[in-house]
């Protein structure tokens, strides 16, 4: 099996002999049922193949969708112009690249259609070309824009080129509302939603998809169609471990299923994990290793937001789902947006959000850990090393050292106490966890809560904290409300740590440890 990881393009998955997850009965659902679209989904999750899927489909290409599910359902196959505008691959950090972009397309439009007068702008341009195309061709245009959002995330954070991106932007989108009587189908795919374009007004009224239950699985690979199109890999992949088919479909679906794109989606695998995994025959977190937006980690530290909340529900509204990037510091919106939490709930208007899988779980914990603590990931996984083997000897001295000797390496800027404190509480989690334990913190237990708790095969950690004041006061608490004998891991040995953390030193400085 040919297994199309890095293309992104219908016509050479379909012409290279790859394996196509065949989504054409959606895409025919989708074309017989509007005009005007929105998409959003993740980065990596398919929404570029979608777009050159609808392109095939609108150039009349029938014999690239022969013995697909639309070859049974499109009876008349028609030629349309089509205008695809591809925002992926480039970094807009500058006017200078969104306007090259542009005029790389114009360029290949204006070489079909006729010279326009480009001075007027790119919306006066683009108005005009659809206009030739449409009484060039006598037939209505199809406008395909990939990524359409990308000039604007790619420049969160600095509202100088932002707003000149913006303006840019509007004035090309701008068009569909001038342009309707020449225009067939349009449909647009990105992260987020940016109302100051004023796409997503009542004028131009784009029909946002991407939680409509009936194209919740129109990107990434379903339980379906893992099974219909992969079961002879899978059967090899287990082959090689060793181990039972059910195995790895089990691993696979902890390690890469759990996205929701609706309140009653079916759950979707991460398409380029998935297929990066049984190409390789192994586990790892491929789509993590992609890249994650810088933006999230400076927004994270700026709020001294509780990270540990990652290991509970989320709850937010729709609204609050989509709200971000037109300023806003909204770290939900952005998470759910970028795909690193998704719909685990739905009741009564409110979502419930949370980690979608083990890949996501364990590599943003990961990242966030590395951008905390200010380091490489060469440096931090030496660290976690460290920590890890320290843990297996049964060392717990030596553990509480290392953690010490990590946070005096750490550069905390802010003398906000809050902020400290709030830092602190962070890298501890996250030092913890990337041990590969599992880490609660303000673990509820009858009486009280304890504020960190984990466990290893052997022991039961019960770890209390205190600010400026003694790891004996820490200890003492933790006997007087009994939290030992209230834990749910009876079958283990219970360790009892006490620890201060000073805010003038910025450091945890005591520790006492109890057996």
């Amino acid at each position: 099996m040919k297994f199309p990881i890095g293309i992104q393009t219908f016509e050479k998955i379909i012409e290279g002999g790859y394996v196509y997850v065949d989504k054409t009965e959606l895409v025919y659902k989708l074309v017989s049922s509007g005009e005007y679209y929105f998409l959003s989904r993740p980065r990596r999750f398919g929404k570029s193949l979608l777009t050159t899927t609808l392109e095939s489909y609108f150039l009349g290409q029938k014999e690239l969708f022969k013995g697909l599910a639309i070859d049974s359902l499109e009876k008349d196959w028609i030629e349309y112009p089509v205008f695809h505008l591809d925002f992926s691959g480039e970094t807009y950090n500058s006017p200078e690249y969104l306007n090259a972009r542009l005029n790389y397309y114009f360029s290949q439009w204006k070489s079909k259609y006729g010279e326009v007068d480009s001075e007027n702008g790119f919306g006066n341009g683009f108005l005009e070309l659809i206009q030739r195309a449409y009484e060039k061709t006598g037939k209505k245009v199809v406008i395909l824009v990939d990524e359409y959002d990308k000039p604007l995330t790619d420049t969160i954070g600095n509202t100088e080129i932002q707003d000149v991106n913006r303006s840019i932007l509007q004035g090309l989108y701008g068009v569909f509302k001038n342009a309707d009587r020449y225009i067939k189908f349009t449909f647009l795919t990105g992260v987020t939603r940016y109302g100051k374009l004023g796409i997503f007004s009542a004028a131009n009224n784009l029909n946002d998809i991407s939680k409509d239950d009936n194209y919740s699985a129109i990107c990434g690979i379903s339980e379906r169609e893992l099974h219909k199109y992969f079961d002879g890999e899978v059967e090899s992949f287990a082959n090689k471990k060793g181990v039972s088919k059910d195995e790895i479909y089990e691993s696979l679906k902890k390690k890469y299923d759990g996205y929701h794109f609706s309140e009653e989606s079916e759950d979707i695998y991460n398409p380029f994990s998935l297929l990066n995994s049984m190409s390789k025959q192994k586990f790892d977190n491929y789509w993590f290793a992609t890249g994650t937006p810088t933006y999230l980690a400076k927004i994270l530290k700026k709020k001294s937001y509780d990270l540990t909340t990652f290991n509970k529900e989320i709850v937010s509204t729709a609204e609050g789902m989509a709200s971000f990037g037109n300023g806003e510091d909204n770290i939900v919106a952005a998470l759910y947006q970028s795909g690193y939490i998704t719909i685990k709930d739905y009741e009564d208007g409110i979502y419930k959000l949370g980690f979608p899988n083990d890949e996501v779980a364990d590599g943003f914990v990961s990242y966030l850990a590395v951008e905390f603590a200010e380091k490489s990931m060469n440096e931090w996984d030496t660290d976690i090393y460290n920590l890890k083997q320290l843990l297996r000897s049964d060392d717990v001295d030596a553990f509480m050292a290392q953690i010490q000797l990590i946070m005096s390496q750490i550069p905390f800027e802010s003398n906000e106490v809050k902020l400290i404190e709030a830092n602190f509480r962070n890298l501890l989690y996250l030092m913890i966890r990337a041990t590969g334990h599992k880490v609660t913190v303000e673990h509820p237990v009858l009486g009280g809560r304890i504020d960190v708790f984990f466990e290893t095969n052997k022991y039961a950690y019960i770890i209390e904290c205190k600010r400026d004041e003694s790891a004996e006061t820490a200890l003492s608490q933790i006997d007087e409300k009994k939290y030992a004998k209230k834990i749910s891991a009876p079958e283990k040995a219970v360790v009892k740590i006490g620890t201060n953390f000073s805010t003038k030193e910025k450091n945890l400085t005591e520790w006492m440890i109890m057996k």
